[in-house]
């Protein structure tokens, strides 16, 4: 009986040791874009929602930022796994002789190149008949009126991870 026993707790723990861990944490970016990106530059989420957003897909401040101030008017936040960032900005803009208040979500990943950033923005948008694409550099854009414009751009500097920037301008 005690043989029994034995092999027994063996047994479940072995099972327990080589088990996968308890829901690793994974990003799905199409989800990022539709819950924060697109409804935070679309006016439809304020900063404050676009924030909760972030957070409910797990994302939250790099260890050791500063408390954010009442009035900040950006934010940077981590996934979990330290591979996707997510920039929320809000700032006035000159585009052309109109000022404009924009609201940017960047995406960026240490494991997706500028092409993975596009191709995610193109099965997001495409074959929506709001969005066009654009040009000089706009990968796509909406237009909202004369008042109102959504950028899409990619984004990759020399020496920098790629960054796909979606964009709310509002004149």
């Amino acid at each position: 009986m005690k043989l029994k026993s034995v092999i027994l707790v063996a047994g479940i723990a072995a099972a327990l040791l080589s088990a996968p861990p308890a829901q690793a944490q994974t990003v799905d970016p199409a989800v990022v874009l539709n819950r924060v990106c697109l409804p935070y530059a679309g006016r439809s989420a304020s900063f404050e929602r676009a924030m909760r957003a972030a957070q409910d897909l797990r994302f939250g401040r790099p260890a050791g930022s500063p408390p954010l101030d009442d009035y900040a008017s950006e934010v940077e936040l981590t996934s979990r796994d330290g591979v996707w960032r997510i920039r929320l900005q809000e700032r006035a803009v000159t585009r052309g002789d109109r000022d404009a208040y924009a609201l940017t979500c960047a995406l960026s990943s240490e494991r997706a190149s500028a092409t993975d950033l596009g191709r995610l923005i193109d099965g997001v948008v495409n074959g929506n008949a709001r969005w066009t694409a654009g040009g000089n550099g706009v990968r796509w854009q909406r237009h909202g009126g004369d008042d109102a414009l959504t950028e899409v751009v990619v984004k990759e500097a020399e020496g920098q991870r790629p960054v796909l920037d979606v964009t709310g301008l509002y004149f």
